[in-house]
């Protein structure tokens, strides 16, 4: 049972969050989406290797080449919360299908049915839909230090 002052994400405030986390999304091309997918994904890099520095000690410099795979499993080997790790394993799937074979996919589906098919769209809006809910609940997570009992809580800084 969690206690009275345990910080929780209700499933309203989770809805509302991921739907407009996605609002940058709406209206937007495939190839548009696709672009901020890529760079989204790149930002929750970026953001994880700062805290893989921040928590864990771990040298930036180390990190500097580091893939978002890799960076999963450094997370996963200082023993972070198993559920965000799974969520961060699913995205890294979707982001290295996007990286590696999206593109050429779409390029010859297009081919042969000159235009854009569903298939290609559902499988680029699922890989947003979970980055974009991956990032809420580690933006979430950050600013209410939910992190559990695994990760030393972050130092506060002394109120001037």
């Amino acid at each position: 049972m969690n206690q009275p002052d345990e910080p929780m994400l209700s499933n309203a405030d989770l809805r509302k969050g991921i739907d407009a986390r996605l609002e940058k999304y709406r209206g937007r091309s495939l190839f548009e989406r696709f672009a901020l997918f890529m760079g989204m994904a790149q930002l929750l890099e970026l953001s994880l290797k700062n805290f893989l520095s921040r928590r864990y000690g771990v040298a930036p410099e180390t990190l500097e080449n580091a893939t978002l795979g890799q960076v999963k499993g450094q997370l996963k080997n200082h023993g972070l919360r198993q559920d965000f790790i799974a969520y961060l394993e699913s995205v890294v799937g979707y982001r290295n299908h996007m990286a590696h074979k999206f593109m050429a996919d779409a390029f010859i589906t297009r081919d042969l049915y000159g235009k854009e098919t569903r298939f290609e769209t559902t499988e680029l809006d699922k890989g947003i839909c979970e980055l974009e809910q991956l990032l809420l609940f580690f933006e979430w997570t950050e600013e209410h230090n939910a992190w559990g009992d695994d990760v030393p809580p972050m130092p506060r800084e002394r109120e001037q």
